[in-house]
């Protein structure tokens, strides 16, 4: 019962968010808490094991008396602790002037889930300007770059496309675009 049904107080640190297909999540296991997001995402809620992770039940949050929103709540402020304590290295690509590219240095089971983090966002923004596009063909991987070349966010586009198709723990094979109101999904300017 104590691995199975756990007090909040034992796992309330480790209660970290998770990005997942909804299709997927909607179709094999709806008794995981979360809700959608943005792009055909959704966010559940995995309790993070040193070498693996476990989701929030519905019936676990109802135990702890949690509203999705308190679990939400707890949840990002876990992950940003944890990549304080653990920080994302990045490789950065391009010029000052011109496209730039960035990508995590190694992977990470949290790597794409980091996207919901705000602080996440205004460290972004510190590299790449205020509004910049960002692709998660899988969990454990990112890439984000500048608008300043649509050939070169195309190009990504295309390549978050293939990625998604060969990666493990594939997410998405579409761009999304983060601005100071949030994250939607990348519609390129001459389709808007």
């Amino acid at each position: 019962s104590e691995q199975t049904h756990p007090e909040l107080e034992m796992i309330r640190d480790r209660i970290m968010p998770m990005l997942y297909p909804i299709e997927v999540w909607k179709e094999r296991f709806p008794q995981f808490v979360g809700t959608p997001w943005v792009a055909g995402l959704a966010v559940l809620y995995v309790v993070d094991e040193r070498q693996a992770y476990w989701y929030v039940r519905e019936d676990l949050r109802d135990k702890w008396e949690l509203t999705e929103d308190a679990l939400h709540e707890l949840a990002l402020a876990n992950l940003d602790r944890y990549f304080e304590e653990r920080p994302m290295e990045f490789t950065l690509a391009g010029s000052e002037d011109g496209p730039r590219l960035l990508v995590p240095s190694r992977p990470d089971a949290y790597n794409s889930a980091r996207l919901l983090s705000s602080r996440f966002h205004t460290k972004l923004r510190d590299v790449l300007g205020p509004m910049f596009a960002v692709g998660l063909p899988s969990r454990d991987f990112l890439v984000a770059i500048n608008l300043d070349s649509p050939a070169a966010v195309e190009e990504v586009r295309q390549r978050v496309e293939d990625d998604y198709r060969q990666m493990d723990h594939p997410l998405s094979d579409k761009l999304l675009l983060v601005t100071r109101d949030g994250v939607a999904e990348y519609a390129p300017l001459s389709q808007s």
